[in-house]
């Protein structure tokens, strides 16, 4: 008797659960974002991209002419180093082992300056475009607004994608 009335009670706090889900699911407008797209199609993230592509080939110049040189140190060395003395073949290895550690250096800075560069690029852009979103989703009522590339699966009926309208008001900054 008493594991009946358990049981009942465990069917009506069920049914209870479920109809509130319906009703908060109901009452809930649900919004997506694909920032993929926005990203590809934004001209503030082209530029800001166009910026870094410049500072990576600058860096990657420098590192070129620094690789260029050390290899030139490395074959004087071996053509040479048969003809040299102790004293100076000592004094030329340790020289191309300076070059390596230098370069190998200014690589470890120029990535750490590289990543810096880009976030300085880029964390404007993606706050203008969440400020974007929230002005959106405040102004229509949406509940929820989530990344399209975290979906799995979302029901177009009753989820709506303000992937266009949010880069039609960004586009409206640029112009």
């Amino acid at each position: 008797m008493l594991n009946r009335i358990a049981f009942y009670l465990f069917m009506v706090a069920i049914t209870g659960l479920t109809g509130l889900t319906e009703v908060v699911a109901q009452t809930s407008k649900i919004g997506f974002v694909d920032l993929e797209r926005i990203r590809q199609s934004y001209k503030g993230f082209k530029d800001a991209q166009g910026q870094f592509q410049k500072s990576v080939k600058d860096s990657q110049d420098k590192v070129r002419m620094m690789e260029e040189e050390l290899t030139g140190l490395k074959q004087r060395y071996e053509a040479r180093k048969m003809m040299l003395t102790d004293t100076k073949r000592q004094e030329d290895e340790r020289l191309i082992i300076q070059k390596e550690q230098e370069l190998m250096q200014y690589i470890q800075v120029q990535q750490q300056e590289l990543a810096q560069r880009e976030m300085a690029l880029t964390r404007p852009l993606t706050e203008k475009i969440l400020g974007v979103v929230e002005t959106i989703a405040t102004a229509e009522n949406y509940t929820y607004v989530l990344d399209a590339s975290t979906l799995i699966y979302i029901d177009p009926v009753r989820a709506s994608d303000l992937t266009g309208k949010i880069l039609e008001e960004l586009e409206k900054e640029v112009k």
